[in-house]
């Protein structure tokens, strides 16, 4: 009888394991990301914490994502051509910036030399308010679980930009709002101190 069990419980589960790469053979191996949020900032202090990676650090989630992380600039670090690197215990990646313009950043990034992302972050400044949106691009190729890893890239790189953003807004707001309080000082003279 026990031998009976392990049989059928032996065939159950390599038909499991069997309907999860087929599933997974159908589904789709690429991602996409949206996310946008306004900030009462200077579109110059929200494009430079953006194309400058030397700036990231300030902003960026990945440290708290994923405290393991370290980042390697490479030069230059800021603008065209901009290119970053990084190595922690899920993997290793890098990142350059492809275009800039006024109002766009584009990027390209490459995780375990297999995993492509292209993106771009866009800042439209109307009445003061910088709208930043960032559109994630991404294709997973890793044999057989690439469908899997695309709904986990998906989920994982939603929240994190949405935590990045919130944290660029942050930055930004604080920075623009030093610098005011900074230029209104210096309109003081000595003597109304």
């Amino acid at each position: 009888m026990p031998i009976k069990f392990f049989k059928i419980l032996i065939k159950t589960l390599l038909l499991l394991v069997l309907v999860a790469i087929l599933i997974g053979l159908t589904l789709p191996q690429n991602y996409s990301v949206n996310k946008n949020i306004q900030i009462n900032a200077n579109v110059a202090t929200v494009k430079s914490l953006v194309s400058d990676f030397s700036l990231w650090h300030t902003w960026s989630p990945w440290g708290k994502v994923d405290p393991s992380i370290t980042f390697t600039l490479g030069e230059p670090s800021r603008g065209i051509g901009a290119h970053q690197s990084w190595q922690s215990d899920w993997g290793y990646g890098e990142m350059t910036i492809t275009s800039l313009s006024q109002n766009k950043m584009t990027f390209n990034a490459l995780l375990k030399n297999e995993h492509i992302i292209e993106g771009e972050i866009t800042f439209t400044e109307v009445e003061g308010v910088v709208n930043v949106t960032c559109n994630i691009n991404g294709q997973t190729n890793t044999p057989l679980i690439s469908g899997y890893l695309s709904i986990f890239s998906e989920y994982v790189l939603s929240n994190t930009v949405s935590l990045g953003l919130n944290n660029l807004q942050t930055v930004a707001q604080l920075r623009d709002q030093k610098t005011q309080l900074d230029n209104d000082d210096s309109k003081i003279s000595p003597s109304e101190n």
